[in-house]
């Protein structure tokens, strides 16, 4: 193997040597620049994504506050309009109540009245009904006939 000859040892240093300078001449001049260029490039995009980044975090987080802020007003908005119907409807309800009372109310003297008059009615008709009955009951023992008269005069003698 030649490469391993010391004789021809000092010679392939030299080429050695000189075909890396050439690649590293090559290298330097044309193809890390390209890829530095490249890798710049890239740098400047990250760091704009990032700031794109920053900046939609915080209009995110600007978003989420105000998005925040009118749920909680909409909500004591919606809270104050619940309310205010409770009120109305309670109101009503107690107007309609009052109203149904007073109409039950005056119902209940109607029907108190009615009753009255027709217990005096009834009264009346019972001692007319009762003497009619005990009239009858004194014809049907033969006794005789009676006379009313003489049925409302209970202290009076029956024949």
């Amino acid at each position: 193997m030649p490469q391993l000859d010391f004789s021809t040892f000092i010679p392939q240093i030299f080429w050695l040597f000189v075909s890396l300078s050439i690649l590293y001449l090559i290298l330097s001049k044309y193809a890390l620049p390209r890829v530095s260029d490249v890798i710049e490039e890239r740098k400047d995009i990250i760091a704009h994504d990032i700031d794109e980044a920053k900046k939609f975090s915080l209009d995110s987080k600007k978003a989420i506050e105000d998005l925040t802020l009118k749920m909680s007003k909409a909500k004591s908005e919606s809270q104050q309009i619940v309310n205010n119907a409770l009120i109305e409807v309670k109101s009503k309800n107690e107007t309609k109540k009052e109203k149904i009372i007073l109409e039950i109310n005056d119902e209940l003297l109607d029907a108190e009245k009615e009753i009255f008059e027709k217990k005096e009615i009834a009264l009346k008709d019972v001692t007319k009904i009762s003497k009619e009955l005990a009239k009858e009951m004194l014809d049907n023992l033969s006794i005789g006939k009676v006379d009313s008269k003489k049925l409302s005069n209970p202290s009076g003698k029956v024949n």
